[in-house]
């Protein structure tokens, strides 16, 4: 029979020098996860463990400013790499456009809240649970648990998407 752990078990089981860190690289959907042991500065330890180069912005997911340090005490971060400090997004939908900044961390689900909110499209909320943001001439939408900056290459800093009200559920669109 296999006993359980205790809550004391578990605590000597966890590695308390590491932080994992979930780095999410502008331009790629993928996700690493990589364990730094405490440093001194352990933004440099990360940047020289994933060859970020000092030009290379680093955000926490969903954060509107770069981290100048880890946050202390942290020992699980979900962070964002881009070389922009904030990313245009420009939404055409029904024949109009609008355009916000956004940080490269903030989420598709972030920013179609604002563009099917009142300060742009002002959609109706029926079509606004409907509504999702697509690049041009693709056929599914951009995944709402997805940071802007994986769908902006480095060296760039706009991102153009359309507003659609189709539905993608059941193999739709």
């Amino acid at each position: 029979m296999e006993t359980m752990n205790t809550a004391a078990d578990l605590k000597t089981d966890r590695k308390d020098d590491v932080i994992r860190i979930e780095v999410i690289h502008a331009g790629l959907v993928e996700a690493v996860v990589i364990e730094l042991p405490p440093a001194e500065d352990p933004l440099a330890a990360l940047r020289l463990a994933l060859a970020i180069e000092e030009d290379v912005l680093i955000f926490e997911r969903d954060q509107d400013e770069a981290l100048t340090c880890l946050p202390p005490g942290r020992k699980a971060l979900r962070l964002v790499t881009h070389k922009a400090h904030t990313i245009e997004l420009v939404v055409h939908y029904d024949h109009l456009t609008h355009k916000k900044h956004f940080a490269p961390s903030k989420t598709v689900f972030k920013a179609l809240q604002w563009a099917v909110g009142e300060h742009a499209f002002k959609l109706d909320p029926q079509a606004a649970a409907k509504a999702n943001l697509i690049l041009p001439g693709a056929d599914q939408p951009l995944p709402r648990e997805a940071s802007l900056g994986s769908f902006v290459p480095h060296g760039r800093h706009v991102l153009e998407v359309n507003l659609t009200l189709r539905d993608f559920t059941n193999g739709h669109g």
